[in-house]
């Protein structure tokens, strides 16, 4: 079918179903709308949106790309994107690219063959991909992993790493630990380097050691989280260091990681090893402790990342925007509060 079979059905012209479809740029009155509107229905009739897209500019499609949805923190943001994205009127197209710079840039071209609207990534790497692919700017938004550089050129949107990061020690210190190692991500991404500054300016702030015998990096994910806190706490952990009595975790998934580790050493959480988490997600509520952890607003994030993307498709001469965000703390039991007293339950 054809949109002049349902102007044909309708007894109106195709530019009359053209506005009805589109929304303009000139109106329809009600009498013809409903006729329209019964004869698309009659017919089955779909728009042809890659032809409308070669027509008029646009595919009101938009790209993200992400590392992994073994992350329970980025398939949450995925599914988030999907939700705000629809409400404007918008598809998802989801690459996922495990961090592999070469799975990046087969996606980015892919996006761009496809005449994507623009483009959301959790790395910032993919946009000196873009740079380096794409022949017309390409309207970009970088959420969560933002490197300072790249600021001036694209919009962002990001939690206060290192200040959420100070939060979850203070947390631990006001339980009376002054021992806490730090589980951070991969080096050298901005995200870990970030929350890994956090934890160590709220140690000295209380004259404990920050030094790096104190810090493992791992891999965001259970099993990076496992073979960290074995290096941390297990029987190789480094001589001359105090095994720690509590933890920073600065992904929900690597703890889930480090409580299998406590488990298999005989530790019990949070009674040996306490242990607070950064993301938020809702696997956090289901660990066996349930984990205090720093959660991202996840929402908020995607709401304000829609709307600067948006807002540069729509006039690409506009100015990047940066928002950075608070996350709150939320209480389990793995820090040794009293589930649902959001209160030391004794000190060390």
């Amino acid at each position: 079918m054809t949109r002049a079979d349902v102007a044909r059905r309708a007894g109106v012209s195709p530019a009359l179903v053209s506005y009805v479809i589109n929304g303009g740029p000139r109106p329809v009155s009600e009498q013809a709308r409903r006729r329209i509107e019964a004869a698309i229905e009659a017919l089955g009739y779909r728009p042809n949106a890659i032809a409308s897209a070669l027509r008029g500019g646009m595919t009101r499609t938009i790209g993200l790309l992400i590392p992994s949805p073994a992350n329970p923190f980025f398939a949450e943001m995925a599914e988030a994107f999907v939700v705000e994205l629809s409400r404007r009127g918008n598809t998802l197209s989801i690459g996922i690219t495990d961090d592999n710079p070469d799975r990046e840039a087969l996606y980015v071209r892919s996006f761009i063959d496809r005449r994507v609207d623009g483009l959301v990534t959790a790395s910032s790497r993919v946009a000196r991909t873009v740079e380096r692919t794409a022949t017309d700017a390409l309207p970009m938004v970088v959420v969560d992993r933002v490197e300072e550089r790249l600021t001036e050129r694209l919009s962002s949107v990001h939690m206060d790493n290192p200040r959420m990061a100070m939060l979850a020690v203070e947390h631990l210190q006001a339980h009376g630990h002054t021992r806490i190692g730090c589980i951070a991500g991969p080096w050298p991404l901005v995200v870990s380097d970030d929350r890994v500054a956090g934890w160590r300016a709220q140690q000295q702030q209380v004259g404990a050691d920050a030094g790096d015998a104190w810090v493992e990096h791992a891999e965001f994910t259970a099993a990076g989280g496992r073979d960290a806190a074995y290096a941390m706490l297990g029987p190789r952990a480094r001589r001359g260091r105090q095994r720690p009595t509590a933890l920073l975790v600065t992904s929900d998934v690597q703890a889930i990681g480090v409580l299998t580790a406590c488990a298999e050493l005989g530790l019990r959480v949070p009674d040996d090893v306490a242990i607070v988490a950064v993301d938020g997600t809702a696997a956090a509520r289901y660990t066996q402790p349930p984990l205090t952890t720093i959660r991202q607003p996840l929402t908020e994030m995607v709401r304000t990342a829609v709307g600067h993307l948006l807002d540069t498709i729509a006039d690409p001469s506009s100015e990047p925007a940066h928002t950075v965000l608070e996350g709150n703390l939320v209480i389990g039991s793995s820090c040794g509060c009293a589930v649902g007293g959001g209160q030391p339950s004794s000190s060390r």
